[in-house]
């Protein structure tokens, strides 16, 4: 990285530290900008990106790498019969991911999503009624409805938990609603009495990813 500016990158920034003097507020703070350091910054960013490709996969990952991903997918799917992309607790990755994943599933922006593919989003909350307005032909919302007993069942015993006392002491606290079943289930409860209330813990969870205060009071 170099360690003194070129002239050429002095005079940029002190254009642009002239331009920001223009700026109403911001042009208060101007004079005190240190126009051979912001230069010099700019210096070691632009030695990082040796290439156009290097800034493109920093800049806009998603346009370098998102072609490549539909393309190991492709060639995927001449070997699968389906392709399945589960994306969860998509209430907290929706507003990086969801844009990019409609582009995906209805544009030719990336390439072609391979047509054996099937993307399912698991989170609290549906998919965002504007942006989706049009995905009835291709889209179904599927609500998580209580595990019947044996899907309980076969949960937990998927997790170890194989007791009787214990599995009906789970079923009874959890009401077979998928969270609670897994949260129960994941402490290892050995005996009745090591099965707790699971709603502070599932509160919790569903809490985790909620940023809205009002939401979360």
């Amino acid at each position: 990285e170099p360690d003194v500016p070129s002239a050429g990158s002095v005079a940029l920034a002190r254009a642009g530290v002239v331009g920001l003097g223009m700026v109403p507020l911001v042009g208060a703070f101007s004079g005190v900008v240190d126009t051979e350091r912001v230069a010099l910054r700019a210096e070691r960013l632009r030695a990082r990106f040796r290439t156009p490709e290097d800034a493109r996969l920093v800049l806009e990952p998603e346009r370098a790498l998102t072609p490549v991903l539909l393309d190991e997918l492709a060639g995927a799917a001449d070997a699968a019969p389906w392709l399945v992309l589960l994306l969860d607790a998509y209430e907290r990755t929706a507003p990086f991911l969801d844009r990019w994943l409609h582009d995906v599933m209805t544009t030719d922006r990336y390439g072609d999503l391979p047509a054996n593919t099937v993307v399912v989003t698991a989170g609290q909350r549906p998919l965002d009624p504007d942006r989706w307005e049009g995905a009835a032909d291709f889209a179904a919302e599927l609500p998580l409805r209580p595990f019947t007993e044996s899907e309980a069942r076969g949960l937990l015993a998927a997790k170890g938990v194989t007791e009787e006392p214990v599995v009906a002491e789970v079923l009874r606290l959890s009401g077979r609603l998928p969270v609670l079943v897994s949260t129960l289930a994941e402490t290892g409860p050995a005996a009745p009495d090591d099965v707790g209330d699971p709603s502070a813990n599932a509160v919790e969870r569903f809490l985790r990813g909620e940023q809205d205060p009002a939401r979360r009071t």
